[in-house]
This record gives C-alpha cells, sequence and structure tokens, in this order.
C-alpha cells in the first residue's frame, strides 16, 4: 500500500494523517500517524496489531462488525473512515496530544476498547 497523506478537519483545525500497514505471517501491524498539518513533526501514533486474512487482509482495514459496547449494535469498523480517525485524534487530544508533545500509543486494540468496542476477536491468533 502507498503512503497517502490524507487531511481532516476537526473544528477549526486541520489534521494530516498516514495510515500504513505491515504483514508478518498471518499478523498485520497497521500505524496511525496523525499530525497537525502545519506541524508534521508532532505526531500522535497508533499502531494496531491483529490478525490478517490471506485472502481478504487486515479487518481493520478492510472492514469488519464490531460491537459497541454503549449502545449494544454493532458498527461497521474501518480505519481508513474518516468518523473512526476523528475518534481517534480526538483521543489523542484528550490525553495530552498538543502541538508542543508527541504521543504514541502502542496498544491500538487496548484504545478501541478504551473508546467503547469490543476488540477481543481481533487478537493475534497463535
Amino acid at each position: 500500500m502507498k503512503k497517502k497523506t490524507r487531511e481532516i478537519t476537526i473544528g477549526e483545525t486541520i489534521y494530516a494523517y498516514v495510515i500504513n500497514e505491515k504483514y508478518n505471517q498471518g499478523m498485520s501491524e497497521i500505524s496511525l500517524v496523525i499530525s497537525f498539518k502545519e506541524r508534521k513533526n508532532i505526531t500522535c501514533s497508533y499502531l494496531f496489531c491483529t490478525w490478517d486474512d490471506p485472502i481478504m487482509g487486515s479487518p481493520l482495514l478492510v472492514g469488519i462488525p464490531l460491537k459497541n459496547l454503549e449502545t449494544e449494535t454493532f458498527e461497521k469498523f474501518n480505519l481508513n473512515y474518516p468518523k473512526i480517525v476523528k475518534k481517534l485524534v480526538m483521543f489523542g487530544l484528550k490525553n495530552g496530544w498538543n502541538e508542543t508533545t508527541r504521543l504514541e500509543f502502542n496498544d491500538g486494540l487496548g484504545i478501541l476498547s478504551q473508546l467503547g468496542y469490543e476488540v477481543d476477536h481481533l487478537m493475534c491468533r497463535d
């Protein structure tokens, strides 16, 4: 997958973000790196490790129904959806990310769990 910088506007602030993926023996490692458009060296990054299907690919990039534990409904979840990126931008901002502080979250599935999603079935298979 090519690196493609995308933009999202939240309020009056423009953010740039890139999604990268790496596959290794049935495991998918996805990184989401978000920055302020004008300060690309100050990032908030997330690392998601999950299983990979050899035909379909990573469930977080092709879309998978995830149960929202708050509403008890299933939502189609895809890291390419702007509404998902917005939730992760807001999570970073609430946890101290700003124009002078970098943040790195190495347990992306744990973050999704904190956001109210059931993620147990996404954990890497042995």
